[in-house]
């Protein structure tokens, strides 16, 4: 596995093969990063749910016509604790197919789990971009606990 990450580790860059058995382990290796640069876990895991689905829909629909393929995960965060996520693949489009219900819900369900993302095709293949903005402190159940206090 190719990987890079900056000094700080607010960024991190992995280029593997597009092969099944290699997803897992860049699943556990994003899930460390996010944890590392202190993103929620819930956040976490909506992260570590749509990049997986984005770097499975390369594997499985990319490369159909070669079994070179490689897959780029690039990740950073900002000042501010905004994370993005980019999968980019170097292969064709496989359009969309009017299925039997059971499949076709991957960039439905990444569209759920993000605070935003595209998808941008072309002839050097399909990047999707994912991003994830850090609630407002106060903004989510810290703060349950206190209506139960006495004064």
């Amino acid at each position: 596995m190719s990987a890079s990450t900056d000094a700080d580790s607010r960024e991190i860059h992995h280029r593997i093969p597009a092969t099944p058995e290699r997803l897992p382990e860049l699943r556990r290796t994003l899930s460390r990063w996010a944890e590392d640069v202190g993103m929620p876990d819930e956040q976490r895991e909506e992260l570590t749910l749509a990049t997986y689905e984005a770097m499975a829909n390369s594997v499985e629909h990319a490369y159909l016509d070669t079994p070179d393929g490689v897959l780029d995960l690039h990740a950073s965060c900002d000042e501010a604790g905004t994370v993005t996520v980019t999968v980019a693949d170097y292969g064709t489009w496989k359009p969309e197919s009017p299925g039997d219900g059971l499949r076709g819900r991957g960039l439905r369900l990444i569209r759920a789990l993000t605070t935003d993302s595209a998808v941008t095709r072309d002839e050097s293949g399909t990047t999707v971009t994912m991003t994830w903005t850090r609630p407002a402190p106060g903004s989510g159940d810290e703060s349950a606990g206190d209506e139960d206090q006495a004064p």
